[in-house]
């Protein structure tokens, strides 16, 4: 790495990671260094089996296009997402692709251990030979709920109060780790390689057991000072509503559009129960009757919905974003959902901001969270001069019999009781 900056070198890494591929001269203009700069910091990165050269191909003006791109197996990253009624763990390669998934599902407000996190965790990285589990390079985890100053985490659906999550990871796995909320997870997800794309204005918003949000104003995140920005489903949008929140208000936009918030305002109002399922898809089946002209769901449904885009139309108000994406159970009912909230937005948005608003749904599913952490993970690790040697260090031991490495390739710790 003589002679190389660390600096450029992140700056072109980001750059391909965001994009995917790109050529010479956009990897100049994308990160303000000069041909010169750019060329000495490819050479570094094509030597060491980092980035690799793609197929030329032809520009508009039919020129010869040399392009470049990373090299996705590389390095290989964890992602956990700690969300809803089921946890997911990943291993994804180093551009977020997931390689490979595992679901544990877990009973909504019951403690979740770290026997199970690091059970989930194992099952990914068995995928692996030797010498990939040697080129695993961090993890990513998302998080539910809210984080103190400590970086204590309280979640509910996990049945966690004050929990130090940090430290009881650090107890089960041996990797370099990085923490982020759920919705800013999800939103960068979004951001880098989703609906959000390219956009340096954009909120996102997930209905699920709770209502959460995240925004990215000219190109920064959202974060407040302990993290917790964008609680937005703890808005008050009635107060003169009776629904209770969990955090002891009445009136939350989160006791009336959450999920399980649904599925009561259903049964109160129906006064009928739904049929045996799974937690977290009895509100499918109000999703379907709401289709089929149920009333006392298609009114759930107009309440949720009216007081969803009321919030939205807050937040738009406020930031001013191109793009808002929504997600989680959201992405099952567009068709219920989205004329609904559009007519709340012109409803309360100012004619300047919404002639420009678009609203958009998720583009990457159920895997978001874990394409996002894996996103949190490759950037954070990008911050940190070991871990950068690091990823410099394993692509080029790549594929030699002789590559060992004291990180990701040994077993995990036996979980505290």
């Amino acid at each position: 790495m003589a002679g190389v900056p660390d600096l450029w070198l992140r700056r072109i890494l980001r750059v391909l990671f965001e994009r995917r591929r790109a050529s010479r001269g956009e990897l100049a203009r994308a990160t303000g260094l000069d041909a010169a700069s750019v060329e000495k910091a490819l050479r570094q990165l094509l030597r060491c089996g980092l980035v690799r050269r793609l197929a030329p191909s032809r520009s508009t003006s039919g020129r010869r296009r040399d392009e470049l791109a990373l090299e996705a197996e590389a390095g290989y990253f964890v992602a956990v997402d700690l969300e809803g009624t089921r946890v997911r763990f990943g291993l994804t390669n180093l551009v977020a692709d997931v390689r490979y998934r595992w679901e544990e599902p877990v009973a909504f407000g019951s403690r979740f251990d770290m026997r199970t996190f690091a059970r989930g965790v194992e099952k990914v990285l068995k995928n692996l030979t030797p010498a990939e589990q040697s080129r695993v390079i961090a993890m990513g985890v998302s998080y539910s709920g809210v984080i103190d100053r400590e970086r204590r985490i309280t979640a509910v659906n996990l049945g966690w109060k004050d929990f130090p999550l940090e430290q009881e990871i650090a107890c089960v796995v041996d990797l370099p780790l990085f923490l982020g909320s759920e919705s800013f997870v999800k939103l960068m997800a979004e951001h880098w390689q989703g609906a959000a794309r390219s956009s340096s204005n954009c909120v996102f918003v997930q209905v699920g057991n709770g209502v959460g949000f995240a925004g990215l104003v000219n190109g920064h995140p959202m974060r407040g000072r302990d993290g917790n920005a964008g609680e937005i489903g703890h808005i008050t949008v009635d107060p003169a509503a009776p629904d209770r929140c969990k955090c002891g208000k009445t009136g939350c936009l989160e006791a009336i559009a959450s999920s399980p918030n649904i599925v009561r305002q259903y049964r109160e109002s129906a006064g009928r129960s739904l049929p045996k399922v799974l937690l977290g898809e009895e509100v499918m089946e109000v999703f379907q009757r709401a289709r089929n002209q149920d009333a006392a769901a298609v009114a759930v449904i107009d309440r949720a919905a009216r007081y969803l885009g009321l919030a939205l139309a807050h937040a738009a108000n406020l930031l001013n974003p191109e793009v808002i994406v929504l997600g989680g159970d959201l992405i099952h009912a567009q068709d219920l959902f989205l004329p609904r909230i559009r007519a709340e937005l012109a409803r309360h948005v100012l004619p300047e901001i919404h002639a420009s608003l678009e609203v958009r749904f998720s583009a990457l599913g159920f895997d978001s969270g874990l394409i996002g952490a894996a996103c949190l993970a490759f950037h954070e690790a990008l911050r940190e001069p070991a871990l950068l040697d690091r990823l410099l260090s394993v692509a080029h031991l790549r594929g030699s019999r002789t590559a060992t490495s004291s990180l990701g390739s040994r077993p995990l710790r036996a979980a505290r009781a």
